[in-house]
């Protein structure tokens, strides 16, 4: 396992935060779920663009009315984005077809207020990573800790 997935990184910049994904990113498996986790502002969404614009794809905003979105680039490699802040139970959830997104071979679903989520019933199947983004001590640091789960 690689160390960079259970690591705490600081963040100066938005092309700082685009290197650490580039970084990042080469180390998940084929089926990774990634558990963004953070305060409002705190860089969660600018994370996902990174995310995004590293794997080449284009126009990517935050879910938070939809709850889920997905984007796919030229190669055909496919992101699921949701966003689960207005999430306002389980019934919800369920109708954002939140659980088909685990029926592929592969995928990469990023969720924004995964502490909204109940961690336990994610497959285990898939690689699963918390991701906490927080505000550091000045305004434009930030600090992402990751960690692979169980």
């Amino acid at each position: 396992m690689s160390s960079i997935l259970n690591s705490q990184r600081h963040i100066q910049t938005v092309p700082e935060l685009k290197v650490f994904w580039q970084e990042f990113l080469p180390h998940l498996s084929d089926r990774c779920v990634l558990l963004l986790s953070g305060d409002v502002g705190a860089g969660k969404t600018t994370s996902v663009q990174a995310i995004a614009e590293v794997l080449g794809m284009k126009d990517v905003q935050s879910p938070s009315f939809a709850i889920h979105l997905r984007y796919e680039n030229a190669q055909g490699k496919a992101m699921d984005h949701l966003d689960l802040y207005r999430l306002d139970d389980d019934d919800d959830l369920e109708s954002s077809g939140f659980w088909d997104l685990f029926a592929p071979k592969q995928g990469l679903v990023v969720i924004e207020w995964a502490q909204r989520l109940d961690y336990d019933y994610l497959p285990l199947n898939w690689q699963r990573i918390e991701v906490s983004i927080t505000k550091g001590p000045s305004e434009t640091e930030r600090i992402i800790t990751s960690r692979v789960l169980g």
